[in-house]
């Protein structure tokens, strides 16, 4: 989420501005103006911002730079604004798209009724891509207007890694229930899978990854967006024996979650864009696992750019740093590493995505386990991630 915060008067805005465009009289310099703020959008977006509010004032029945104007506050998450800009285009000029985006900032603004009202008429809309992310919208709320309370997110994630020479897999379904009114604490069921093509038990065991199967219920309290505590209890089953553990066993959870960032906002035109919109986030856990024994640690941050998009389909580049530290000082859980990337979204309604790294790291000299690789190692990763909330 941009934490951009811009306190500009008109008459501010009018003081900068002038000087450098000299009075404004005519269709042309207003042109120009508007050309000016798009050119700024990525390099300078307070600037932006700024004279797109000037022109705006210059031209109150200019419906392109009021759905702009929309836009940048739709991303900065500021969706009371957001909708007085989209609302202004709409009267001025009929929209399916402006309805659309007026829908979801009276969603983010807790106002599903209205909103359900026009995602209903957007249903036979002419564009098919408008029809289905309508659609989409009006399965997140009830017949009554009221935000649904059971939801389903499901997130998998196989990759191949060079280094290892071999296929991983990981998937997550959870199906929950939203307690309270405020959407705060959930229950959940689980079933999570993972494991790899190259692990082998018997007496000389190699595991290179999990290799099991855990179900079971939990809860999770979000007081706030990002923050997750969850808590939570199932069976595992190993896919892979190990001649000192029975291959089934309670699997006992408690981790303490923080993620947030700051997304590319998918400008839907038919052209092609290069619109250098910046993605960066971070994602971070401390928790207890009961079947390592174990408190593990995770800290992960990444940068990038948007570097194509047309249509629902984009294009990012990025590079993303990480750590894992442990209380056991296991060798494979004390490592940093760093990575630059390339993620595809073929597109972006359908929650799936194709990533390309390479990885550097460097185990993290834990002292206490046995090692038996390089302490530095290096591989290209290649993903295929799917992830829905339904």
């Amino acid at each position: 989420m941009r934490k951009w915060v811009i306190h500009i008067t008109l008459f501010c805005t009018l003081t900068v501005v002038i000087p450098v465009y000299g009075q404004i009289t005519n269709n042309t310099s207003v042109a120009a103006l508007t050309s000016r703020a798009y050119s700024l959008l990525n390099i300078d977006p307070p600037a932006a911002e700024s004279l797109f509010l000037y022109i705006s004032h210059l031209d109150p029945m200019d419906v392109t730079v009021k759905r702009q104007l929309g836009y940048i506050y739709h991303q900065k998450s500021n969706y009371a604004k957001a909708l007085e800009f989209f609302s202004d285009a709409e009267s001025l000029c009929r929209s399916d798209t402006i309805a659309l985006n007026i829908a979801y900032c009276l969603v983010s603004l807790n106002r599903p009724k209205e909103a359900e009202k026009i995602l209903q008429r957007l249903q036979s809309s002419q564009s098919p891509m408008i029809r289905e992310s309508a659609g989409r919208q009006l399965t997140e709320i009830s017949g009554d207007g009221k935000l649904k309370r059971w939801w389903t997110r499901i997130y998998a994630a196989p990759y191949y890694d060079t280094r290892w020479k071999s296929l991983f897999y990981y998937a997550d379904i959870q199906h929950g229930y939203a307690i309270d009114n405020g959407r705060i604490i959930h229950g959940f069921a689980f079933l999570n899978i993972s494991g790899d093509a190259r692990s082998k038990g018997g007496l000389a065991p190699e595991i290179f990854s999990d290799n099991a199967m855990i179900a079971g219920l939990g809860v999770s309290i979000r007081p706030f967006r990002g923050l997750q505590f969850n808590t939570q209890y199932g069976l595992s089953y190993d896919f892979v024996k190990r001649e000192d553990k029975s291959r089934v066993a309670g699997d006992f959870r408690s981790i303490i979650i923080y993620s947030d960032g700051i997304y590319p906002f998918f400008n839907l035109h038919d052209k092609v864009g290069i619109p250098f919109s910046p993605l960066l986030d971070v994602y971070s856990s401390l928790g207890y696992y009961s079947r390592y024994k174990n408190i593990i640690g995770y800290l992960q941050a990444r940068a990038g750019v948007r570097v194509f998009e047309v249509g629902y389909t984009g294009m990012d580049i990025y590079v993303r740093g990480g750590l894992v530290r442990d209380n056991e000082k296991e060798f494979y859980n004390n490592q940093f590493d760093g990575a630059v990337g390339i993620r595809l979204i073929p597109d972006v309604t359908w929650g799936l995505y194709f990533a390309a790294e390479f990885q550097r790291g460097y185990y993290w000299n834990a002292g206490t386990t046995y090692n038996p690789y390089d302490s530095y190692f290096s591989s290209f990763r290649f993903f295929i991630i799917f992830e829905r909330t339904f």
